[in-house]
């Protein structure tokens, strides 16, 4: 049929340009004209997940197969789509399918590395990317995901040859320049990793794992900031049971060096209130760095462009509840003010409190189809606000002050591992 072929072309071109919405009206009089083309269904599924309509691009993908079921490609782009939604067992097990289909496809080998990748298996995904290097030496996502294995390896001169092989086969690849530059940015070299971050961006304004990335390695030019997130980079490669396990074994052993060190020589006990104090102080760091980095970002060229929405009304909420609450505390603490007694003081640490949650709270707020820990959000700002109208007339509600103070300390160790 000439003229649905005319229009699949059309609608290949505007997908290559990342006009998917353009590419979205070719495709559907397509499919009004013939909803059995395959062709078409694939690219309409591709067209859905550059608008992350995921589902959407999924349920495209479950309908092109089951009209051409040993066609592996739709067993790819079922498994791609998955993959976005992190959604990883799905993939995994559409991968193999179209694997199994056609295991001559390099790319089919790339995305399975990137799914190994995921589960922080370096070594077999280093594998899976030779593998399919080895079909295809120019292939893009497989050059990709070795060098992001190699990194985590710590084999940084074989992952940079590799990352210079990728940009010498496509330099003007937005995917490339992102991988390169998260490369760069967990080795600690910031402002190389800008550069590529950049890049990426002006060739896919929509790459929003460059815009990411872009936010991190500006924010990293501020020290603290750029010692958490070699920290975050570090606890994520030693794998989801670490990442609980670490925190509660550095809490555990803080508080049996505080037990310690009550009783013991002076001197040792200084060492015990020092490490203490230190993990009070990344504690409170982990949460309040991000949204105060995030006001810095606000004065740089391209950090303001790079903030969304909720990153902007985060940073400037977090960042006023904190210092005013920290003016609070201070000044009622200058005029000898009881702790218990003091408006000043017990309002200055319902502010300091409510900073923690304000800082995780999405903007503008939903109260239907919101993540359930974002209720949780939304209610602790809630009970924080009611604390503050109590301790305004001078009549504090001990259990409402109580129930609050709970609920920050419980959020504080239930939002990490909700992640």
């Amino acid at each position: 049929m000439p003229e649905t072929e005319v229009l699949i072309g059309r609608a290949e071109l505007l997908l290559s340009q990342g006009r998917a919405a353009e590419a979205i009206k070719q495709l559907t009089e397509v499919l009004r004209q013939d909803p059995q083309n395959t062709h078409a269904l694939g690219l309409m599924a591709r067209a859905r997940f550059d608008q992350k309509n995921f589902d959407a691009g999924i349920e495209l993908a479950h309908r092109a197969i089951s009209i051409e079921p040993n066609e592996s490609y739709f067993h790819y782009l079922l498994a791609f789509g998955h993959y976005l939604q992190d959604k990883n067992v799905d993939a995994q097990s559409a991968i193999s399918r179209a694997i199994q289909l056609n295991p001559y496809q390099a790319e089919y080998f790339g995305l399975w590395s990137l799914l190994l990748l995921e589960k922080n298996q370096f070594e077999q995904a280093l594998e899976k990317a030779n593998e399919g290097l080895a079909l295809d030496a120019e292939s893009i996502s497989c050059l990709n995901a070795r060098a992001t294995a190699l990194n985590k390896l710590r084999r940084t001169d074989d992952a940079i040859d590799t990352m210079r092989a990728a940009l010498d086969q496509d330099p003007e690849n937005s995917f490339t320049h992102t991988t390169v530059g998260w490369n760069l940015l967990e080795k600690g070299r910031q402002k190389e990793a800008t550069k590529h971050f950049r890049e990426a961006l002006r060739l896919n304004p929509n790459a929003e794992a460059a815009r990411a990335g872009l936010k991190q390695s500006l924010k990293s030019n501020i020290p603290p900031y750029k010692w958490l997130l070699q920290y975050s980079f570090w606890i994520n490669n030693k794998g989801k049971q670490a990442r609980w396990i670490i925190p509660i074994g550095i809490y555990v052993g803080v508080r049996v060096v505080g037990a310690l060190s009550r009783n013991a020589p002076p001197a040792v006990a200084m060492i015990g209130t020092v490490l203490v104090g230190l993990y009070i102080l990344v504690a409170l760091a982990s949460w309040f760095l991000n949204p105060l980095a995030n006001i810095f970002l606000f004065f740089h060229k391209d950090g303001k462009h790079a903030l969304s929405t909720s990153e902007k009304w985060n940073a400037v909420l977090t960042t006023t509840a904190l210092i005013t609450g920290i003016t609070l505390l201070a000044t009622g603490f200058f005029k000898g003010q009881q702790f218990e007694d003091s408006t000043l003081m017990l309002s200055g640490l319902v502010l300091v409190a409510m900073a923690m949650p304000l800082s995780q709270l999405e903007i503008p707020i939903r109260f239907r189809r919101a993540p359930k820990m974002q209720y949780y959000t939304m209610a602790l700002v809630a009970l924080g606000l009611i604390c503050l109208g109590f301790i305004s007339t001078g009549n504090v509600n001990d259990i409402l002050f109580a129930l609050f103070l709970f609920g920050v300390v419980a959020f504080t160790w239930i939002i990490p591992f909700s992640r």
